[in-house]
């Protein structure tokens, strides 16, 4: 059972760095285009992180 659990926390990991990379890139891109640095900083907004809890 616990083997699936963290079988589980690494597919959603994987999934979280793929979708954290996609939006960060697209916020740079973004950046360069109209030239305002400070535009990367909104993909902060849209990071997604998971907690794991101690049951």
């Amino acid at each position: 059972m616990e083997n699936k659990e963290i079988e589980y926390h690494k597919y959603l990991n994987k999934l979280m760095v793929i979708k954290n990379s996609i939006s960060l890139i697209c916020f740079t891109i973004l950046a360069i285009v109209f030239k305002h640095w400070w535009i990367v900083f909104f993909s902060l907004l849209f990071l997604i992180s998971i907690d794991k809890e101690e049951n």
